[in-house]
């Protein structure tokens, strides 16, 4: 049986102070792309650094160091460990409960203004979510999911907004969504094989996941090869949570659901893809006809 919290930690309690987080979070995310018109000024107040793994801002800092703080100084006594994109601290093995952490997923989207940018946030015990926060700043939501309750997005003013039940589209019908910085060119080609309604290129994971959630796509998919960067469990354990606690799925091509914290550098290799559809596991068979003679 999967813990939710720990014994002395109030759910409540603890979901307001991410509410909180979340309101201060977006008023700094959006002070950078409202107050800065000129791209120039805009990009050097950001203090962009280019890494190899990616570019890191002052906002990538601000954000990591105001979750950190708050799990921190609300629980000053409890055993948890945080694992971030920003400090990449491996937690101690024998640690039960780890927060993982992106303060800024999609970066570039930040730098481009596109205010395709999430948050995300999520609570493992023996590396299962159990709690889960993706802050879409740009559109004023947060959402969450809660082990024994589910999925469910609020406006930052505490109102509940709707989501999408699951459906069972042919591949004819549906709306797939794929990077728009991180796009293969064989992932093109297969995609027209299987002639979907739509494909559209999106900003980051957290963005594309609640964006199959509002209805507005129907399918995610990412794929990155043995030698390529790829994504991390940063990336994807709260969107994960969020599509699973809605009914939906994230997993391989072989229908396997993905998992975290199970290697030393966090990868998330090969294909990865999500949907709310019914039909996940015959959608991803017509996937992998389509992508044998391009992979």
């Amino acid at each position: 049986m999967i813990k939710f919290l720990p014994e002395d930690v109030e759910t409540e309690y603890l979901l307001n102070n991410f509410r909180a987080m979340g309101r201060e979070i977006t008023s700094l995310l959006k002070s950078y792309s409202q107050n800065n018109l000129d791209t120039k000024e805009f990009k050097k107040n950001l203090r962009i650094k280019n890494l190899p793994s990616g570019p890191v801002t002052s906002a990538d800092i601000e954000v990591n160091e105001i979750i950190r703080k708050g799990i921190k100084d609300n629980y000053p006594s409890q055993p948890w460990e945080l694992l971030s994109e920003e400090n990449k601290v491996n937690p101690t093995i024998c640690s039960d409960w780890v927060w993982i952490i992106d303060p800024l997923d999609g970066t570039k989207d930040l730098i481009q203004n596109t205010g395709e940018y999430a948050v995300h946030i999520a609570l493992t015990y023996r590396k299962k979510v159990v709690i889960s926060i993706v802050l879409i700043p740009s559109r004023d939501e947060i959402w969450f999911y809660q082990e024994g309750k589910g999925t469910w997005c609020e406006s930052l003013d505490g109102k509940n907004r709707s989501l999408v039940d699951t459906n069972s589209k042919s591949i004819e019908e549906i709306t797939i969504v794929t990077s728009r910085n991180h796009f293969h060119p064989e992932l093109a080609e297969g995609l027209k094989k299987l002639s979907p309604s739509k494909v559209l290129g999106m900003g980051s994971i957290g963005y594309k996941i609640t964006a199959i959630l509002r209805g507005e796509a129907d399918l995610y998919i990412t794929y990155s090869g043995p030698e390529e960067s790829s994504p991390k469990d940063w990336d994807f354990a709260a969107p994960f949570a969020l599509i699973k606690g809605n009914g939906g799925k994230i997993t391989d091509l072989n229908c396997c659901e993905i998992s975290f914290l199970k290697c030393k550098n966090y990868e998330q290799k090969g294909f990865i893809i999500a949907s709310i559809n019914n039909n996940h596991k015959d959608i991803c068979k017509k996937l992998t006809n389509a992508f044998k003679t391009s992979f």
